[in-house]
């Protein structure tokens, strides 16, 4: 697989879900800690919900770094999707520890699909680079 492609979709998915935590930030707290406890503690909402506006230009950033770097050489590329492998690697770990067991969180499995599918993408790409 070429890394520009490989890339190339890692990119646009980071940058579409800081351009959505941009723009829905609500929507993704909601989801975040569920509507019971929403409703209990509309604190805990709006952090959530400040928590999202924090972690937008984060993801826009990835996402617009590996878009930009799909022409680079591809040992740069490669140091990439490791860079990207090793910091989803320590998101998921944390999905299934912290996130897990949090009282304040609604997680589910099902959030961490696509980051998973990330992974696996990141993973197949740099073993398969060309």
């Amino acid at each position: 697989m070429k890394t520009s492609t490989t890339l190339t979709i890692l990119g646009a998915y980071n940058a579409l879900m800081g351009i959505i935590m941009l723009f829905a930030p609500d929507a993704m707290a909601m989801q975040m800690v569920g509507e019971t406890r929403a409703t209990e503690s509309p604190e805990l909402l709006e952090m959530a919900t400040m928590f999202h506006y924090g972690l937008s230009p984060a993801l826009l950033m990835l996402g617009l770094t590996l878009i930009l770097i799909r022409s680079c050489s591809m040992d740069t590329a490669k140091n990439a999707l490791i860079a990207y492998i090793i910091g989803t690697g320590v998101l998921l770990a944390l999905f299934f520890t912290v996130f897990s067991n949090s009282t304040v969180m609604n997680f589910s499995t099902e959030m961490a699909v696509p980051d998973m599918l990330a992974i696996a993408l990141a993973v197949f790409g740099l073993v398969k680079a060309k």
